[in-house]
């Protein structure tokens, strides 16, 4: 596909939240936003991981092995952000790092925290294999004879998966051999299957004992990966943990953190802003470093960046009348993913005709009220009192649905939000 478009379908497609960039386009569309946003959160994280900025270099292993939270909000571009991050420190003078899509990777609705552990395994091998290498861990090879053992598992996997491991087992399955499962892992932990049963199983009843022969697996293979100049170090990029269950959030980063602190390897979280807020004020909070995107601020310097995060996906001179792609962006908050609805609502609205301000200004009222019409009466009222700057649940309520935004210290209600809050224009809506 061409960008940008001027065809009014695609020019709707391509603005929808869920429109999924060809890694071809990634580059074309992407839009720099580091000189009107500060970027300090990634300077600080690359030094927590022992990187010198002016050289590049991994200077030296980290003393004890990092835990990074790392979050903002919903659209404000955590994921294209950490993807960059990702494809800088993944070299071989510093980390061979690992990125895991965990949306990608498992089902995050039914995923439990035991599974955490063997996606990492997963991970790891898959990482090795796609390099031609390959460790010889005992422990892990247990692990796979123990978990496959079961007649009912190797039926389950024959029938359902049309993988037959029955000949491995009786040779003495390697972990190796898991990796066969590779494709079809998703649909595998999305199920309450006897295999799924046994391994959460066996990691609930005994996690350290998981933990330990992960540990093995880490130093053979960070070993493996630094002989073969793969890179200095491990470390494991975790996105994607918007939509996973609140009470995984709290037993993976608070009431069970310390299974984390006893992996033997530097690891980056990325956690939706409420979460964020819940881990930092929690006792376990000494365990993580933990950081910040913060919010573009929309002024001078940011609306043209921003309106250009539009005109890389559709032509603004067609779609747009003047200053109407400006109010799009002064109503955005400074939120990418804001902005995108607000241009998506405005051109169904006018079914692909030139956008004038009026036009943006409608489609604004609509959303406002669709975020209105979600908000309970406690929500309500901490809006209309503007007592939104607590760390109680109903406020990372508010921070995590975009009704409040976070910029640079300080915290601010959504522009599509405001009319809503005025004692008038409440009145007027409900």
């Amino acid at each position: 596909m061409e960008f940008p478009v001027r065809d009014k379908f695609l020019a709707r497609q391509v603005t929808e939240l869920d429109y999924e960039i060809d890694p071809e386009n990634e580059g074309k569309l992407y839009v720099h936003l580091d000189s009107v946003r500060p970027s300090e959160c990634f300077d600080d994280i690359t030094f927590t991981l022992n990187i010198d900025t002016a050289t590049g270099q991994l200077m030296r292993l980290t003393d004890s092995y990092a835990k990074i939270i790392f979050s903002g909000h919903r659209g404000c571009g955590k994921s294209t952000e950490l993807h960059r991050f990702q494809t800088s420190v993944n070299h071989p003078d510093r980390y061979c790092s690992i990125f895991i899509d965990m949306e990608k990777e498992v089902e995050i609705t039914t995923f439990q925290t035991e599974d955490l552990f063997v996606t990492l395994l997963f991970k790891l091998l898959d990482r090795l294999e796609k390099e031609g290498l390959e460790i010889k861990t005992a422990q892990l090879n247990d692990l796979a004879q123990e978990w496959l053992s079961d007649t009912e598992i190797l039926k389950e996997l024959k029938t359902s998966y049309n993988l037959d491991l029955s000949s491995e087992v009786e040779a003495g399955a390697s972990f190796f051999t898991f990796l066969k499962l590779k494709s079809s892992l998703k649909a595998l932990f999305s199920s309450s299957s006897a295999t799924v049963q046994k391994i959460r199983q066996t990691v609930r009843k005994n996690p350290q004992d998981l933990i330990d022969k992960l540990n093995l697996a880490l130093e053979d293979a960070r070993d493996t990966l630094v002989a073969a100049g793969k890179g200095k170090d491990l470390l494991f990029v975790l996105d994607g943990f918007e939509k996973m269950h609140y009470d995984i959030f709290r037993r993976l980063f608070i009431q069970e953190s310390s299974l984390l602190q006893r992996l033997n390897t530097n690891m980056l979280f990325t956690v939706p802003i409420n979460s964020y807020y819940d881990i930092s004020s929690s006792a376990s909070s000494e365990f993580f470093q933990t950081y910040i995107l913060p919010m573009v601020p929309v002024g001078e310097k940011s609306i043209p960046l921003l309106a250009e995060v539009v005109g890389r996906r559709v032509d603004a001179r067609v779609f747009f009348t003047q200053d109407a792609l400006t109010l799009c962006v002064k109503k955005s908050g400074g939120c990418p993913r804001q902005l995108l609805r607000i241009v998506n609502r405005s051109i169904v609205q006018r079914r692909g005709e030139a956008i004038a301000p009026e036009d943006a200004e409608k489609a604004c009222t609509y959303l406002g009220q669709e975020m209105w019409d979600k908000l309970d009466n406690d929500h309500r009222q901490i809006l209309l009192e503007k007592n939104f700057m607590s760390a109680d649940k109903k406020c990372l309520d508010l921070l995590f649905s975009l009704a409040v935004l976070k910029y640079n210290g300080r915290r601010e209600i959504n522009p599509l939000l405001a009319p809503f809050v005025d004692g008038g224009a409440l009145a007027q809506h409900d």
